[in-house]
């Protein structure tokens, strides 16, 4: 009885040896477990000193574009105002209107310099016309401003000397506020000395000064106008609307006619992906298997549960096929075909 369990034992590792060394090929494979992407995310996030960071992420190429920093004057207001009933899960066209970033400190500044401009444009129109009593009162309307704004830099100056004396702020803000009294104190004295050329006559070099003045005014306000229209938020692609999904998030939109899955794969596999034959995936809740094409690796190597792993790619087509960002899903990584004893001698070494 011994005897012949010993020849079954013997033929049955005969068999095995003989059936490693047939002809016969399978394909190798191995599993991992993938992160999905759509193709393209945009986002809107808070970035330091209350500014407001947008940018587009494409995961297929790994390229940044459309990169803007929205940063505010110390002391303003700003506000992120939505579109109307714009809700997760709602669907945007590129180029649609989104979100509106208001700021108090550029339409303050817009409403001064029309202000200014009208009284050049008034006090021209006085000139041409001949109405000298008007031009003097509008230089005297002007010369009020210079005096008020020089009496409010000039409180400001004292405050920020004490402090400075105190070492309370730096050498250099310290004299940006002497710097803004002092012209100010410029700025009455051109002011003064404009009533008093008023009085004595007028000039056609004095219109010619007023027209650059009104020109001046209004390049300053066409510049802030362009600023101001580029705080209109503009969808850069096609895509669903999420809210906070990363750090930091205020709005994410994610194209999702493509979705791109991040495969983490051994070191020691990546010898194999030159012989890729397909990569298949199965999402949660489905039974069949999906295919997915290969793009590329990244060129970085990662370090994941103590081991050095590179981040494959591949690209699957969006359709009907139920995916959400940051699923995780199941891959079988198909590669080339080999006899069964070389499966045989890579399992192994895998397992080393």
């Amino acid at each position: 009885m011994r005897i012949n369990r010993r020849y079954f034992l013997f033929f049955l590792l005969l068999l095995a040896l003989i059936t490693l060394f047939l002809p016969i090929k399978v394909h190798y494979s191995f599993k991992a477990t993938a992160l999905v992407h759509p193709i393209r995310e945009w986002h809107l996030k808070r970035g330091q000193d209350d500014s407001y960071v947008s940018e587009l992420q494409n995961f297929q190429t790994n390229v940044l574009s459309h990169l803007k920093s929205y940063k505010f004057e110390r002391g303003d207001i700003s506000e992120v105002n939505f579109v109307k009933n714009l809700k997760a899960g709602d669907f945007i066209r590129e180029n649609d209107t989104i979100a509106y970033i208001h700021s108090f400190f550029i339409n303050n500044e817009i409403a001064k310099l029309e202000n200014l401009k009208k009284i050049e444009e008034n006090a021209r129109e006085v000139y041409l016309t001949g109405e000298k009593q008007e031009l003097i009162d509008q230089a005297e309307q002007r010369y009020d401003y210079a005096v008020s704004e020089e009496e409010l830099a000039e409180k400001k100056f004292l405050r920020q000397k004490k402090l400075y004396t105190d070492s309370v702020i730096s050498e250099a803000e310290y004299e940006m506020y002497e710097s803004t009294y002092k012209l100010s104190t410029i700025n009455v004295e051109i002011a003064y000395n404009e009533i008093q050329t008023l009085k004595s006559g007028v000039k056609k070099e004095e219109i010619d000064y007023i027209q650059q003045k009104i020109d001046s005014y209004s390049r300053e306000i066409e510049i802030l106008e362009t600023l101001r229209d580029q705080y209109f938020l503009i969808a850069p692609i096609d895509g669903l609307v999420s809210y906070n999904n990363v750090l930091d998030g205020i709005m994410t939109i994610s194209d999702t006619s493509k979705y791109v899955l991040k495969i983490p794969i051994k070191v020691k596999n990546i010898q194999y992906i030159n012989q890729l034959t397909a990569i298949k995936f199965s999402v949660p809740g489905y039974d069949d298997e999906k295919d997915a094409s290969f793009i590329s690796l990244d060129e970085n190597v990662n370090l994941l549960p103590n081991q050095q792993m590179l981040i494959a790619k591949a690209v699957i087509s969006g359709g009907n096929l139920k995916l959400y960002p940051g699923l995780a899903v199941q891959c079988d990584v198909i590669c080339d075909e080999i006899t069964l004893f070389q499966y045989f001698k890579r399992g192994i070494v895998q397992r080393l």
